[in-house]
């Protein structure tokens, strides 16, 4: 794919915030959500029949707002599993679309100018099936010219240049996906995606709070919004205090108990699925892995969780555990890092403007 100036694109297409990283210079972080004015009223009021960003906060009662991959499902794919209906389907799809257009649209407006062809690496959830990998590609067809999409974990290892001898959990608002790094791609059998992550860190921290303070009136974004100012797992002396209606009135609360048993929902699961993986290797590799533990994602930035980890990983021969240093652009840079050194047999072609790819799966990405 010799094309003159190409644009190259590296996104996380995570299930809460989709960042962007592009060879242009641009950087962005979006909610991975679409809104449409629930009437005519609120289409007159906003001006547009689709909102995106942080627009979707500030008029969010205006909306009906669809996050695609909301617990870590791309649950558009399989209408009986999710329990969707067809036109929930339909529109959890379109938003997906709507979503990843958006992002590319945003770094290179003059997308229309076809003499500035677009590559983009896309991460997606570890263990996505061959089916949603193809879907997410049909997806970025209007706007790319060839993708690859690859793990989430793997685009995080790329950007930090470890290659060899890593383990790497991505902990996100959906899933926690773990990926063992030794020098090649993983396979999807040697990876691990665990069902859970933010999501249900928030609805822990709801029903906990709730059953401390029932006079308490908290939505799931203020619920978000302490977790990630004062969510911790660790021992020492951490004490959350914040002020939350009560009948409409503001009241201090202690939200330090409930907080911290949500926080360490996580932990158990996360140690567990490191100790399955690490055993299925060779025993020198072993040791390799538990001393390299990379934690990514807007989870791992939890108080206290990189060594809570390591404790728990005593009995089993210890660990030594570094978080990324920034969270949110992490796995973009990594992807777009990956698209730029893309060998030209590594791409899947698209047909601009349709649902169809050609050439390599989305498997062989990279």
């Amino acid at each position: 794919m010799a094309n003159p100036n190409p644009v190259f694109v590296g996104m996380d297409l995570g299930t809460f915030k989709t960042s962007v990283a592009a060879s242009t210079g641009y950087r962005d972080v979006l909610p991975t959500a679409v809104g449409w004015p629930k009437d005519h009223i609120a289409r007159t009021v906003l001006g547009r029949d689709v909102v995106f960003g942080q627009d979707l906060t500030e008029h969010r009662l205006a909306l009906d707002v669809v996050r695609p991959f909301e617990k870590g499902a791309l649950k558009f794919v399989d209408a009986a599993a999710s329990g969707l209906s067809p036109q929930q389907v339909e529109k959890h799809a379109l938003a997906t679309r709507l979503i990843i257009e958006y992002a590319v649209n945003q770094v290179n407006p003059d997308h229309a100018d076809k003499t500035r062809p677009v590559y983009g690496v896309i991460g997606v959830p570890s263990r996505a099936s061959l089916k949603n990998k193809q879907f997410v590609m049909d997806a970025a067809s209007a706007v790319f010219d060839a993708v690859a999409v690859v793990s989430e974990p793997f685009t995080i290892a790329y950007g930090m240049n470890r290659l060899t001898d890593a383990l790497v959990v991505d902990i996100g608002a959906g899933t926690i996906d773990i990926c063992p790094i030794y020098g090649v791609y993983p396979s999807d059998e040697e990876q691990v995606t665990v069902p859970l992550g933010g999501d249900l860190v928030d609805e822990e921290f709801e029903k906990k709070l709730k059953l401390k303070y029932p006079r308490v009136q908290v939505s799931r974004n203020m619920l978000r919004e302490i977790k990630e100012k004062h969510g911790f797992v660790n021992n020492v002396g951490e004490q959350a205090l914040v002020n939350l209606p009560v009948d409409g009135k503001p009241t201090p609360h202690d939200v330090t108990e409930p907080l911290k048993a949500a926080c360490m929902a996580m932990v158990n699961p996360i140690v567990e699925a490191i100790r399955k993986l690490v055993s299925k290797f060779d025993p020198e590799f072993q040791q390799k892995l538990r001393n390299n533990i990379i934690l990514g994602g807007g989870g791992s930035q939890l108080k206290g969780l990189d060594r809570v980890i390591e404790q728990a990983m005593t009995e089993y021969g210890g660990a030594k555990v570094t978080r990324v240093t920034d969270a949110t652009y992490a796995g973009a840079v990594g992807a777009l890092k990956l698209a730029m050194n893309m060998p030209a047999h590594g791409w899947t072609a698209l047909s601009r403007g349709k649902t169809t790819t050609k050439d390599k799966p989305a498997t062989a990405a990279a």
